[in-house]
């Protein structure tokens, strides 16, 4: 009885062990996925910035060409 009890608790210690590694490697695993998520999310807005960027300077540009004209 005593055997069977010890050899019960020994397996449940490393099946725990073995689920607290594979909850580790899932966490670890998560973290890249959403590592490169965000890492995607902060091109697509430097792009997105950098356009909105030249729109306005290039309107800015046009403006002072016609505020140029007009006082000419």
């Amino acid at each position: 009885m005593r055997c069977a009890l010890g050899a019960l608790l020994v397996g449940a210690a490393l099946a725990g062990c073995n689920t607290a590694q594979g909850v580790k490697k899932d966490v670890q695993r998560g973290g890249e996925v959403a590592g490169e998520a965000i890492q995607k999310g902060g091109e697509a807005v430097e792009k997105a910035m950098h356009k909105a960027g030249e729109v306005v300077g290039e309107g800015m540009k046009k403006g002072g060409e016609a505020v140029q004209k007009v006082t000419e």
